[in-house]
C-alpha cells in the first residue's frame, strides 16, 4: 500500500465564504446524523428478526460470519447501500454538497457504526451542532479540490496561503494530490479555515535554515 502524509495549509477567508463553509459543514452533520439514524434504525430491524436469533446461535466461525454478511446485505448494513441512501439527500443539499463528499459522510459514518458493533467503541454518538469540523472529498478531481493554490469546492474559490519561504509545503506540493479535507479549528475565540491535503509518499524532509542541516 502507497503511504501517504497531509499537509495542512491555511484559507484565505472572507466572512462570506467562513458562512458558506459553516453552512457546508452543519449540512454535513445533518447527514451524518441522518445516516446514523438509518443504520440503527435497519440494525434494531435486524436484530430483532427470527434469521438473526437463529444465526447468533450457531457456533463461532466462517459458516457464521458468512450468514453474518447476507444478513447485513438484506438489511442494508453495508457501506454501498448507505452511499445509495445519501444520494437523495445530496441531490436536495446539491449548491453545498458534491455527491463525492456525501459518499464519504456516508462511509465515515458507518466506520464509525462499525466500530460500535464490533465493540472497538464503547458508543457512536450523533454530532450537534458545531461538532462536525472536517469534509473531505475522494480524489482532487472532483469536489473538494486544491487547484491553482486555491481551495475549489461547488462555485467556492478560496486562496490558499502558502508563505514563499515554506520550503516544506513547495516540496510538498510535487507530489500528487490524492484527495483533500476541508477543516475548521476554534484557535483564540474565533474559526479557522484550512485545506489538508492527502499527498502520496513521504513527507519531505525539514532542513534547518541557519545550517543548511537536516
Amino acid at each position: 500500500m502507497m503511504s501517504s502524509f497531509v499537509l495542512t495549509l491555511e484559507l484565505k477567508t472572507e466572512k462570506w465564504q467562513e458562512d458558506a463553509l459553516d453552512k457546508r459543514l452543519n449540512i454535513g452533520r445533518q447527514m451524518y446524523n441522518a445516516c446514523l439514524g438509518e443504520l440503527f434504525k435497519r440494525y434494531n430491524t435486524m436484530i430483532q428478526s427470527k434469521e438473526y436469533r437463529k444465526v447468533l446461535k450457531m457456533p463461532k466461525g466462517k459458516d457464521r460470519n458468512k450468514e453474518f454478511n447476507k444478513l447485513n446485505k438484506k438489511y442494508g448494513l453495508t457501506e454501498y447501500s448507505l452511499h445509495k441512501y445519501v444520494k437523495p439527500m445530496q441531490h436536495y443539499f446539491k449548491d453545498n454538497i458534491d455527491s463525492f463528499t456525501a459518499q464519504k459522510i456516508a462511509t465515515r459514518t458507518f466506520r464509525a457504526f462499525e466500530k460500535y458493533v464490533f465493540h472497538q467503541a464503547k458508543r457512536v454518538h450523533f454530532k450537534k451542532y458545531g461538532e462536525l469540523n472536517s469534509l473531505e472529498g475522494k480524489s482532487n478531481k472532483t469536489g473538494i479540490r486544491f487547484k491553482n493554490n486555491e481551495l475549489a469546492w461547488n462555485k467556492l474559490s478560496i486562496p490558499v496561503i502558502i508563505k514563499k519561504n515554506d520550503e516544506y509545503a513547495q516540496m510538498a506540493l510535487e507530489n500528487k494530490i490524492n484527495y483533500c479535507r476541508v477543516l475548521r479549528k476554534f484557535i483564540r475565540g474565533k474559526y479557522k479555515y484550512y485545506i489538508q491535503l492527502i499527498l502520496d509518499g513521504t513527507p519531505p524532509i525539514k532542513t534547518n535554515k541557519e545550517t543548511g542541516e537536516i
